[in-house]
């Protein structure tokens, strides 16, 4: 019997964001929603499962990768999470903190 392999949103987001740290590059949240098959506004949830399994795995919070097209940086949520999910940056300003986790992505993707 064949093998049968599904994947999940989560696992497709993940593998995209993984692509983009690769490349040390950034996604906007349409672009990412179209690559998995959802609106750029049902993607905060999904987001959050990807950054929360991510850091429990010690991983860095790949959801740093993505930016919104008219501000060029994450939505307001991520630095919530990313200060929820690392207690080190719960001090940190914004362009601190997002600096520091995109690095941990690029890093980790060499």
């Amino acid at each position: 019997m064949p093998e049968i392999f599904q994947m999940d949103r989560v696992d497709r987001i993940a593998d995209v964001l993984y692509g983009v740290a690769v490349a040390e590059g950034l996604i906007g949240y349409g672009p990412l929603g179209r690559r998995v098959g959802l609106q750029a506004n049902f993607l905060s949830q999904p987001l959050a499962q990807v950054s929360e399994r991510a850091a429990d795995r010690g991983e860095p919070i790949w959801s740093a990768l993505v930016v919104g097209k008219d501000t060029g940086r994450p939505h307001e949520g991520f630095y919530a999470l990313a200060r929820r999910l690392r207690p080190e940056y719960e001090n940190l300003d914004d362009e601190v903190l997002w600096q520091k986790e995109r690095e941990r992505c690029y890093a980790a993707a060499r």
